[in-house]
């Protein structure tokens, strides 16, 4: 979690950025995990950077496609890095860049059959060498002895794998995890301040919709949603720093 602190800092001295993370439930426990990166304020800085002054950009990747249209490449991997990469198969990315409106939002999206199947995109993500993974989907040949862990962490993506999740029809528990709780206390940023000018503008926000209704919440940071079937939690870079488990949340459901 510290290097995501770290990113963001320095996402901060260019723009305010705000993380959205949002999981959809269905009663079977299938559902959608979608990450919304808005850096819009950069784009409207376009007039003073020609290389962002560019034509709008509308454009879907969908990992499937490339996963098929690179199968050759990809089967000269290992067994182990292809089973990781098929692990990104329900997944997409949405790029939209308009600087004449002022927008720059990139979206990904994950669709899940389960709780299982939403913890292997945290370790999907976790595990694979995005750098191998861009360089095999545009046809380059993979070296040998390239491992896929061989990467650092991508820590945008802690936030995924980091955390116990349960669901039922009657609550919704999510915690972080004994180990990431040890580990971000461990790398704690002990200099950032809660006056610290880039504190609050870097802003993570959760979002949680469900097929029931709220009855009650456990963290007084929790919002519910106005037609009662979700809650919002959200907290700046100081606050997440501070203290690791202000993400901690318990949903009850209506009976």
């Amino acid at each position: 979690m510290k290097k995501l602190y770290y990113l963001a800092v320095v996402l901060a001295f260019v723009m305010s950025c705000q993380i959205v993370e949002e999981y959809t439930f269905q009663t079977d426990g299938s559902g959608t995990y979608e990450m919304v990166f808005d850096m819009s304020e950069l784009s409207g800085m376009a007039g003073e950077t020609d290389s962002l002054a560019k034509q709008p950009i509308d454009t879907v990747v969908v990992f499937a496609d490339l996963l098929d249209a690179k199968k050759d490449s990809i089967s000269k991997l290992d067994e182990e890095e292809q089973v990781k990469l098929e692990m990104l198969r329900p997944m997409q990315v949405h790029m939209k860049v308009d600087d004449a409106a002022g927008e720059m939002v990139m979206r990904l999206r994950y669709d899940f059959e389960d709780l299982e199947a939403l913890n292997n995109l945290g370790e999907a993500l976790e595990a694979a060498n995005l750098e191998k993974l861009s360089d095999t989907l545009m046809g380059n040949t993979p070296q040998p002895g390239d491992a896929a862990g061989d990467n650092e962490e991508q820590p945008l993506f802690d936030m995924v794998s980091s955390f116990n999740t349960e669901f039922s029809a009657k609550k919704f528990k999510r915690s972080i995890t004994a180990e990431a709780r040890e580990k971000q206390l461990k790398d704690q940023d002990t200099t950032l301040k809660a006056d610290d000018p880039f504190a609050d503008m870097i802003r993570y926000k959760q979002v949680f919709k469900f097929p029931y209704r709220v009855k009650a919440v456990d963290n007084e940071k929790a919002r519910i949603l106005t037609d009662f079937q979700g809650v919002e939690i959200e907290a700046n870079l100081f606050e997440m720093n501070q203290n690791p488990d202000v993400f901690n949340l318990e949903v009850v459901f209506e009976e």
